[in-house]
């Protein structure tokens, strides 16, 4: 009994994980949609890169027409031609002008977030489900 408990416990967590993951790559599709959709293309300036094992986010910065100038990262590639210095069209949301991506790597992001989405959700079903099986044996 109090192994399954455990079992339970451990899977819950599980599901718990997987559901941030996909609800982050939904966000940041659905973000990414947006720009596509509506965004205003304008002039960024890469101010750095970050890289997580093989892979590089561009921290770039931009200003409006209004002069307000925003920062923000890229999604991360597996190699970029970018350089601190070096300027590049990125696109913006005129609605939340803090959300911005390279215009270059948009599709790649819109793809890539789909791609996740579509890994996670079967597994995170099919270990909600298991949890929940297991949850009511433990209870009745």
């Amino acid at each position: 009994m109090a192994g399954a408990l455990v079992y339970v416990l451990v899977l819950t967590v599980a599901c718990v994980g997987l559901c941030a993951a996909a609800a982050h790559a939904f966000r940041r599709r659905r973000e990414c949609l947006r720009l596509q959709a509506s965004g205003v293309e304008t002039t960024g300036r890469c101010t750095s890169l970050s890289w997580r094992q093989d892979d590089v986010s561009v921290r770039f910065s931009y200003a409006l027409a209004d002069g307000t100038e925003y920062e923000a990262d890229s999604f991360y590639v597996s190699r970029t031609s970018f350089s601190p210095g070096s300027t590049f069209p990125i696109v913006y949301d005129p609605a939340s002008p803090a959300v911005a991506e390279v215009a270059d790597l948009l599709s790649e992001a819109i793809r890539s977030h789909r791609l996740v989405l579509v890994a996670i959700i079967p597994v995170l079903l099919l270990l909600a489900t298991v949890d929940v099986w297991l949850a009511l044996a433990v209870l009745l």
